[in-house]
């Protein structure tokens, strides 16, 4: 269960902060949306998602169980479509890499005891 509370906590706390990059139009995180060739609002969108995500996997340690599996299922999507795009756009192999490792975590914690 420790083990759970912690990637919890580090996925979410690591969620918060690209989100807020997207939402709040950071250099860096603008600099990638063009990279991407991304749609402003579906960047904000995809960052009010991380938010979301990360919510969900703090409840789902207080409350319900279900919350933190649909939201780390959520992540996993959007880390696989994080993934796809970078792979698309020919983007740093580092980016893949910590997309891929982001994505084991996910899927390591729907297998956690909780």
């Amino acid at each position: 269960m420790t083990l759970t509370i912690a990637v919890s906590i580090v996925l979410a706390l690591l969620f918060v902060a690209t989100g807020a990059g997207k939402l709040f139009g950071a250099k860096a995180s603008l600099e990638a949306r063009d990279h991407f060739r991304m749609n402003p609002a579906l960047w904000r969108t995809i960052g009010a998602l991380e938010w979301a995500g990360a919510a969900g996997l703090v409840v789902g340690l207080v409350t319900w169980e279900w919350v933190a599996h649909a939201a780390t299922v959520g992540l996993g999507l959007l880390m696989v479509g994080a993934t796809i795009t970078r792979l698309r756009y020919d983007s740093k192999p580092t980016g893949v890499v910590v997309d891929l490792a982001l994505l084991a975590l996910l899927i390591m914690l729907l297998f956690l005891d909780r």
